[in-house]
C-alpha cells in the first residue's frame, strides 16, 4: 500500500488513496518505465488536494483542490511536488476551476524561491472547467501551488528570527490548536512613556487557511512596524499591538482549504459562548480583557482571496455599528487611508495600494463572524474591519503583499499619532 498521499501514477484512474495491485491501472510494458519516474506528492507540510498523472504525451497533471465540505468556497486549497520530470520538458497542468482560481499559479525548485506561470486557459473537459497551465521545466524537481504558500516554515525561518533582539517585542507560545500544534502570537507593546495616550490593536490572518496570501501581508506588515521608519516608530510608541500571522494552522499545515469546516470555521461561531476552536476562545477572552481596560481601538481580520482588481474590506453598513463613535472612527480610517466604495470602473482595474470597501448589511448567518462580534461585544469606539487582500492577481507577489502591507501601516500610523481616533 502507499502512503496516503504519495503516488508513482501509472493511469489516471488512480485516486488520492489507492493500492497498488494487478488491478489499479491499465498500460502496456514499455510504458512501465516512463511512469515510474514521475512522482506526485503532497505528503509534506500544506501540501493538498488530488493530483493525478492523466497523459505521457505531452505529460499532463490533473489537480482537484482539496475539498474541505461540498465543494464552492469549501474546495479551493492545492499544492504539490513533482519530480522525475527532465529539464526543458513541457508540462501540462489542468486545474479544476471552482470557486476560487487563478490564471497564474505559484512554483518553486527550491521551496524558497517563487514564481508566477505563465497565465492559463480556462477549458472544459468532459463537462468540467479548468485553468490549463503550460510550463517548460527548469529542473528535475518542482512545487506547483495555488498561491504563494505561507506556513510554520516560512513564519518561523522568515520572520521570527527578524523579532529577536527588538526591544519591546515578544514571540508567545498563543495557545494549542485542536490537533495539538502551537499557535504564535507576536506581541508590540507601546516604547512610549506612561503618560502618552495609549491605543490597542489586534492583527490577525488566516481565520481560513487558503488564503496564503492574507498572512504574506500580515508578514510584511509585522517587518515594517519594527522598521525604523518614522512613522512606524511614532505608532510603536502609543500603541500595543497584537499579531498572530497564522490562525488555523492546523488546516495550513495539513494542506486543508479551512474555508466552511464542520461544525465552522474559525471565521462564524464567534457569538457561541464556547467556540469548538481553542484558538476562537482564547482570542475572545484576550478581546474581552482589553476592552475592559478600553484598550481595543482596531480589529482586523485579514483574508482573501478579494477580488482581483484592488485590496478591499468588508465592513457592515452604518446601521449594523454599535455607536456614533464607531461610525464616525471608521470613517476617519478610511478618510487617512484614501480607502473608496466600488464602482464599476474602478472594479476593473488592479493595484496593491489603493484601498476600497464594500459595506454588507448583516444577516443573521454571519451575525457571528470575528468582525461583526468585535463590533457588537467590544469598546465603543473600535473599528472593526474585514481586509480581502487581492489573491490571485499577476500583482499578488511577495513584492505586491509589501507594498499593500506598508500603504496600511502608514495609514494606521498616522490616523493614530494624528489624533484622528476618539475614545
Amino acid at each position: 500500500m502507499i502512503n496516503r498521499r504519495l503516488f508513482v501514477k501509472l493511469s489516471g484512474t488512480i485516486g488520492a488513496v489507492s493500492i497498488i495491485g494487478a488491478n489499479a491501472y491499465c498500460f502496456s510494458s514499455k510504458n512501465v518505465g516512463q511512469y515510474s519516474k514521475i512522482k506526485l506528492t503532497t505528503e509534506f507540510p500544506n501540501g493538498g488536494g488530488e493530483v493525478l498523472l492523466k497523459k505521457m504525451d505531452p505529460i499532463t497533471i490533473q489537480v482537484v483542490p482539496h475539498n474541505q465540505n461540498d465543494g464552492g468556497w469549501s474546495k479551493i486549497w492545492w499544492h504539490f511536488q513533482v519530480e522525475g520530470i527532465s529539464p526543458n520538458e513541457n508540462i501540462i497542468l489542468n486545474i479544476e476551476k471552482g470557486s476560487g482560481f487563478a490564471e497564474q499559479v505559484f512554483y518553486s525548485y527550491d521551496d524558497e524561491n517563487w514564481a508566477l506561470t505563465n497565465s492559463g486557459n480556462i477549458i472544459d473537459i468532459d463537462g468540467i472547467e479548468y485553468v490549463q497551465i503550460h510550463h517548460v521545466m527548469r529542473g528535475e524537481k518542482i512545487s506547483f501551488a495555488y498561491d504563494l504558500p505561507y506556513r510554520m516554515k516560512e513564519l518561523e525561518s522568515k520572520l521570527l528570527p527578524q523579532l529577536q533582539g527588538v526591544p519591546r517585542v515578544k514571540v508567545v507560545d498563543y495557545c494549542k490548536s485542536s490537533h495539538g500544534r502551537v499557535v504564535k502570537a507576536i506581541q508590540l507593546k507601546n516604547t512610549g512613556k506612561k503618560s502618552d495616550r495609549k491605543y490597542g490593536i489586534w492583527l490577525q490572518a488566516r481565520a481560513h487557511s487558503f488564503e496564503a496570501g492574507s498572512s504574506w501581508v500580515l508578514h510584511e506588515l509585522t517587518k515594517w512596524l519594527i522598521s525604523n521608519d518614522l512613522l512606524a516608530l511614532q505608532l510603536r510608541e502609543i500603541a500595543d499591538i497584537t499579531i498572530l500571522p497564522i490562525v488555523d494552522v492546523d488546516a495550513v499545515e495539513e494542506g486543508r482549504t479551512g474555508k466552511n469546516q464542520k461544525p465552522y470555521d474559525h471565521n462564524r461561531g464567534w457569538s457561541e459562548a464556547k467556540s469548538h476552536w481553542p484558538e476562537v476562545n482564547v482570542t475572545k477572552s484576550k478581546l474581552n480583557k482589553m476592552s475592559s481596560k478600553e484598550m481595543l481601538d482596531m480589529f482586523i481580520d485579514f483574508h482573501g482571496p478579494g477580488n482581483k482588481s484592488h485590496p478591499y474590506f468588508i465592513i457592515a453598513v452604518d446601521k449594523n455599528l454599535k455607536t456614533d463613535i464607531q461610525r464616525t472612527n471608521r470613517q476617519k480610517f478610511f478618510d487617512v487611508l484614501g480607502a473608496r466604495s466600488f464602482d464599476e470602473n474602478t472594479s476593473k482595474t488592479q493595484s496593491m495600494h489603493q484601498f476600497f470597501y464594500s459595506k454588507r448589511e448583516w444577516k443573521s448567518q454571519n451575525h457571528d463572524s470575528s468582525n461583526m462580534w468585535v463590533g457588537q461585544n467590544t469598546t465603543n469606539n473600535v473599528i472593526n474591519l474585514t481586509l480581502e487582500v487581492n489573491m490571485g492577481t499577476p500583482l499578488s507577489t511577495l513584492d505586491g503583499y509589501q507594498v499593500e502591507a506598508i500603504t496600511l501601516g502608514k495609514a494606521i500610523s498616522k490616523y493614530f499619532s494624528q489624533g484622528f481616533h476618539l475614545k
